[in-house]
Parts: C-alpha cells; sequence; structure tokens
C-alpha cells in the first residue's frame, strides 16, 4: 500500500513510460507524414474521437469501480480477522484456566494469519496483469517465493515447527491450522476445561475465520472478469492510437509549427487515459504484493503485537514502517 502523500515524478514515469514513448512514437510519425510528406489525409476531424473517448472514459469507469469494490472487500476482510483474532485470543485467556493451553492456542492463531498471508500471495498467472509494473517493489517482506520455505520459517517462528510435515503436503495449510483449534477446543471440552457454552463461543472465533479467509480466497481466485479487464485495455489503445490524428488538423492552424503541439498534447491525453486504465489494472488483485496492495504483512505483524500484548508479554515485535512510502 503506497502511503506517500503525492506521487514522485520517478513513481509515475514507472508506470508511464511505456505508454508516453509509444504515443510519441506514434504522434511523431503522424506528425512527419502530415507536414512533410503531405499525408494531408491523416488529419482527421476529432468530433468521432471525441466520442470514442467518452464511451472509453464511461467504460474505463466502471471497471475501476469494480476494481476498487475488490480492493476495499479485501481490506475489510482483514480488518475482520484482525478483530476476531482479538476476540479469540481475550476469550481464550478469560475462559481456558490453564493459560499455557490458551497461549499455545494464541501462537497457534498467530501461524495461522501468517500462513494465510503467505497463500494469499502466491502467484497466479492468469489471475494477474501481464505487466508487472506494480510488482516491482519487494523486499523480504516479499513474502517469500518458495511457499514451503516460507511455511517453514512461519511455523519455526512461532514454535509450531511440529506442524511443519503433516501441513507441507496440504493444499490450504491454513484451513489446516484452523481445524486443529477446533479439535483442541473440543478436547477440553470433552476434559471439562471448558464448558460447553464456552466451546461454542470460542469456535464461533474459528467458524468466522473461515468465513473470512474464503472471501479471501474468492478475491484471490477470481479475477475481475476478463471481458471487462480486456476489452477496457483494448479500448483505450485505441483511443490513444487515433488522438494524433484528431488534433493535426486543429493545431496546424494556430502557426506553422503548431502541428508540433500534436505530439504533447497527444501524450498528456494518453497519459490521462491510460493512467486510469492501469488503476483498474492494478487494483483488481489487492493481493499481489505490489505497490497498490492490501499491506497485509503489516496487519499480520500488528495482530501479534496486539495477541502478545494480550498475554502480557515483553518481547514485542517492531511495527512496520513503510520502505519507500510502501507498506506491504
Amino acid at each position: 500500500m503506497y502511503t506517500g502523500k503525492d506521487f514522485t515524478v520517478n513513481l509515475i514515469w514507472h508506470f508511464a513510460r511505456k505508454n508516453l514513448l509509444r504515443t510519441a512514437i506514434i504522434s511523431t510519425a503522424a506528425v512527419v507524414l502530415y507536414k512533410y510528406c503531405g499525408f494531408t489525409f491523416l488529419a482527421i476531424p476529432f468530433v468521432p474521437i471525441a466520442s470514442v473517448g467518452t464511451a472509453v472514459a464511461f467504460y474505463v469507469g466502471f471497471k475501476n469501480n469494480q476494481a476498487y469494490d475488490r480492493l476495499w472487500e479485501a481490506r475489510k476482510l482483514w480488518g475482520g480477522i484482525t478483530n476476531t483474532s482479538r476476540n479469540f485470543a481475550c476469550q481464550a485467556l478469560a475462559l481456558i484456566e490453564d493459560k499455557e493451553i490458551a497461549k499455545e492456542l494464541i501462537y497457534r492463531h498467530i501461524a495461522y494469519v501468517n500462513i494465510l498471508r503467505l497463500q494469499l500471495r502466491k502467484t497466479i498467472p492468469w489471475a494477474t496483469s501481464k505487466e508487472n509494473l506494480h510488482q516491482t517493489f519487494h523486499g523480504e517482506r516479499s513474502e517469500l517465493d518458495a511457499f514451503d520455505e516460507g511455511l517453514k520459517k512461519i511455523l519455526e517462528q512461532h514454535n509450531k515447527l511440529n506442524y511443519y510435515e503433516k501441513l507441507k503436503s496440504k493444499n490450504n495449510a491454513a484451513s489446516g491450522i484452523l481445524k486443529s483449534q477446533i479439535f483442541d477446543l473440543t478436547k477440553l471440552k470433552r476434559e471439562k476445561k471448558i464448558d460447553e457454552y464456552e466451546h461454542s463461543d470460542l469456535v464461533k472465533h474459528i467458524n468466522e475465520l473461515f468465513n473470512l479467509q474464503g472471501g479471501c480466497e474468492r478475491i484471490k481466485s477470481t479475477p475481475l472478469f476478463r471481458q471487462y479487464s480486456i476489452f477496457s485495455r483494448v479500448f483505450v489503445v485505441l483511443f490513444i492510437a487515433l488522438v494524433p490524428f484528431g488534433l493535426m488538423k486543429d493545431l496546424s492552424q494556430l502557426a506553422s509549427w503548431g502541428v508540433w503541439l500534436t505530439i504533447p498534447f497527444s501524450m498528456m491525453i494518453s497519459w490521462v487515459f491510460f493512467t486510469m486504465e492501469q488503476i483498474g489494472e492494478f487494483s483488481e488483485n489487492p493481493f499481489d504484493n505490489s505497490v497498490n496492495d492490501i499491506p497485509i504483512y503489516t496487519i499480520c505483524v500488528n495482530i501479534e503485537i496486539d495477541l502478545k500484548e494480550l498475554m502480557d508479554e515483553e518481547n514485542l515485535p517492531d511495527k512496520v514502517v513503510p520502505e519507500n512510502n510502501v507498506l506491504l
């Protein structure tokens, strides 16, 4: 998640450079052919191009609304995971008399949220943008490319390495952790360490975590439908390619050199439209571990800090701070 109050020139150039260079080449070629080769027929009226631009703007706006809904829903789901984590930890500490057992459940939960994070960071090629411009801001928090290695590291950090062999072959290791939580809570009930009402209350939190996890997985595994995503880019590229040919005639009437204004004006218009399209493209998959995505690593660290404070522990992880104005 980008946290800066404004975008730097370098960041804007990072996302815009390919489009601007492509537009500069097309518009320069159009001007040269129009002015020096006598291809005046290349200058077309701007009215039909403006009509296309209006339609494209509406279409891109619709796509961006859908992409924003996915991004905001992802953030709400992780807000729910944060709240449910606190509720579960508080109730476990209050209802389970043996505090070591309660801490065991809470530490396993901390491992769970980190494993879920790791699963959501997996790359699904068909669900991810062809361009990786938004995925070039990686650090150690780049979420470990090898899932097995990341799973082992997380379990080791939270003293749960004994679960590694059982979970590494699972298709959904996070669900395996929740299953262990429910089994242990049921065991506590049978051993009369908690009563059936306390057991029911604690299991409700696990069920809520299953629901929240399912919501995240739905967003992760179902991209914005291709007919909206692909044709949005096609329409924007088509409009950008037509813009120089619609500007040449009007701008050439300003002065003898006026036709050359086609190049900067084309680049400006193309930057606006292409950036609008990019915003939707790079927002539709909020778990891609990129500059625009939900900072689930930061959320996981905050959950760990909250839960360890509830257990009155002093050895807390450091708060995550943005690197180059980016939280991951």
